[in-house]
């Protein structure tokens, strides 16, 4: 365990979905497993699309000793009680104003998240969340790249950030030559750069890599090397890890 990376997403992963992100939460006893793994000598590492300071209080993970979070898909850091954060993207300021009369065109339901480096459309509200991430899917994409910005599908939504950022950029910069083996767990269209990095990784060092989907997305299973159906089952396979140690 000394010198693992474990790195793992938040909502859906560590968390379940739930259709107002401001009431997710993790499920029972994983903090706590965490909380062991890390004392037993394993980084901790969340990997996620929030903001770092809503994930570090929704989640409780100052509970677990010397956790990072890596926030808004790598584009901030939070650790040891300081956040390190890339600054605002141009082409922000003006899509705050453009996309919510486009989205109130859209229907009932859809709304806008601000991110703050970051903005993220979503559909699960609307009467018909499938065709509204379609309709929108089309429109978007123009105006995204009009204002020198990226815009990415997730699980009924559309998040829009800055280019050439994905959770790659968070695996690579967690994983340092001291790490001694990695694992990471996710459950969206955003962490196949992250299973990746790790696949990579441990091809090109010889180290364990261990990478988990979580959940029915088939392009995620078939990326991972092992595939789980739900938080519940994650958070059982981690606590699996300390009975295995």
């Amino acid at each position: 365990m000394p010198g693992a990376l474990i790195a793992l997403d938040f909502d859906g992963t560590l968390a379940s979905i739930v259709s107002d992100p401001s009431t997710s939460r993790p499920v029972p006893g994983v903090i706590d497993t965490l909380a062991r793994l890390a004392d037993a000598g394993a980084q901790i590492a969340i990997v996620t699309g929030r903001d770092a300071a809503t994930v570090l209080e929704l989640g409780g993970l100052h509970a677990i000793a010397d956790v990072v979070v890596s926030g808004l898909h790598g584009a901030e850091t939070w650790q040891h009680g300081k956040l390190r954060t890339r600054a605002e993207p141009a082409g922000l300021a003006a899509l705050r104003t453009s996309l919510p009369p486009l989205l109130r065109q859209a229907g009932d339901g859809v709304w806008l998240e601000d991110k703050r480096l970051s903005l993220v459309v979503h559909t699960r509200q609307a009467a018909d969340p499938e065709r509204a991430l379609i309709e929108l899917g089309d429109r978007l994409p123009p105006l995204v790249a009009e204002q020198g910005l990226e815009l990415h599908p997730g699980k009924l939504v559309l998040e829009i950030r800055i280019p050439h950022l994905s959770k790659a950029t968070a695996l690579r910069q967690l994983l340092t030559p001291s790490t001694t083996a990695a694992l990471f767990a996710g459950d969206d269209y955003g962490d196949l750069p992250a299973l990746a990095a790790v696949s990579a990784w441990a091809a090109d060092t010889g180290r364990p890599g261990l990478t988990i989907a979580v959940g029915e997305l088939a392009e995620l299973r078939r990326a991972a090397d092992c595939a789980v159906e739900s938080p519940a089952e994650l958070a059982g396979l981690l606590a699996g890890l300390l009975a295995t140690r």
